[in-house]
């Protein structure tokens, strides 16, 4: 463990020797859990269907920002990864991990300058939408001396970035004739998959990032460009497309974890989420109706979903957490409510936010803590 890890205060005792149980006065509280049969199975359930669906895959590292469960991912399958942040290339990059996707427009001095260590220390495929974006690579490409892949970026109806279909054969015209640059293809992200109604409103919004991506596929080839590449699928829309739709990859990220909104939305089973929140009870009131544990803001998030609010403990939904500040979390119990000192397991909301926030997690088999999981990315957003 490096020293800038143990530096920062640890939910498990350093110097804890593995196995340890839950309860053990050594595990402090909050504390991240990973069920590892339920992770390496989410890990080999999505792996099977990208073969059997003929895709590659490169699996979304913001889900867990950790080079142990990215190497869980490339053994089983997966082609490379894919980043969301500079900082998150130069950790998977600085671990070996090769044949990288940065699915982000990168804007900025600072930040061009550091992806350029990157790219002269592993391959990385970057991401354009824009005619500015794509001449930021143009220079770095002449200050590496590298050849560069792009992937021009779609909007197919998320309208957070990429360009709209219309606009992409002059971007990839413009890429193609860059001095450093080579256009590998296009990608996408159809995050409005979130806010479609019912499992047949996500499978039309994932029929739809197919048909578009098929589009604009189709064009630029007709126009005598090689598309080598068509990146789409989330863990929400990822299922639903094949190589038949024309779709050369996907990139799923939360599948791996799972959380109550991929839950909601259709896209795991109660028993496929496989991350919890250890918490200890702190104050109790009203009768035992509210239940306060040490699990806040900083460490649940903010985020909330229209049904599970921001979330409910593990096999306990009648005790759901209605309320949070800093550094408490207040449940509404309706049964019987636990008790100032007891351990309770939180469901996440949105896991990825959680391992942002954690150093470390804990990997547990059978009820006890086997692995401790260096979240090496974690507040990495530059």
């Amino acid at each position: 463990m490096t020293a800038s890890l143990v530096s920062l205060p640890l939910a498990l005792d350093p110097v804890a020797a593995l196995p340890v149980p839950l309860g053990d006065p050594r595990l402090d509280t909050p504390a991240m859990l990973v069920d590892l049969d339920v992770a390496e199975a989410n890990i080999a359930s999505m792996a099977a269907f990208a073969q059997r669906a003929g895709l590659q895959l490169r699996p979304h590292v913001k889900t867990h920002k950790s080079i142990a469960m990215a190497r869980r991912q490339r053994d089983a399958g997966a082609v490379g990864l894919c980043v969301a942040t500079v900082s998150e290339a130069e950790v998977f990059a600085g671990a070996g991990i090769a044949d990288l996707t940065l699915a982000y427009p990168v804007v900025g001095a600072r930040k061009l300058a550091r992806l350029a260590e990157v790219c002269r220390a592993a391959p990385v495929t970057l991401v354009a939408d824009s005619a500015a974006v794509i001449d930021g690579y143009g220079e770095l490409a002449r200050r590496t001396g590298r050849t560069l892949a792009v992937l021009v970026e779609v909007d197919t109806g998320m309208r957070r970035a990429g360009a709209l279909p219309h606009a992409v054969p002059d971007l990839v015209g413009q890429v193609s004739k860059s001095a450093g640059l080579e256009f590998a293809g296009i990608l996408t992200h159809a995050g409005q998959a979130h806010d479609a109604v019912g499992q047949l409103g996500i499978e039309q919004v994932a029929r739809q990032e197919a048909a578009v991506m098929g589009d604009v596929r189709a064009d630029l080839e007709q126009a005598g460009h090689e598309v080598r590449v068509v990146s789409a699928g989330s863990s929400l829309t990822a299922r639903y497309l094949t190589a038949a739709d024309g779709i050369t990859e996907i990139r799923p990220g939360t599948y791996i974890y799972n959380d109550l909104r991929t839950l909601g939305c259709w896209s795991c089973t109660a028993d496929e989420i496989a991350v919890s929140m250890l918490a200890t009870v702190v104050s109790t009131g009203d009768g035992g109706a509210r239940v306060t544990v040490d699990a806040g803001s900083k460490t649940l998030t903010t985020t909330t979903d229209s049904v599970y609010g921001h979330g409910h403990l593990a096999g306990r939904p009648d005790a759901t957490v209605t309320r949070l500040s800093e550094e408490h979390g207040v449940l509404t119990v309706t049964g019987a409510p636990p008790a100032v000192g007891d351990l309770v397991r939180i469901l996440p909301v949105h896991v990825c936010v959680w391992s942002d926030l954690q150093p470390e997690v804990y990997g547990m088999r059978h009820g006890e803590i086997v692995e401790r999981i260096r979240v090496d990315a974690f507040r990495h957003s530059l």
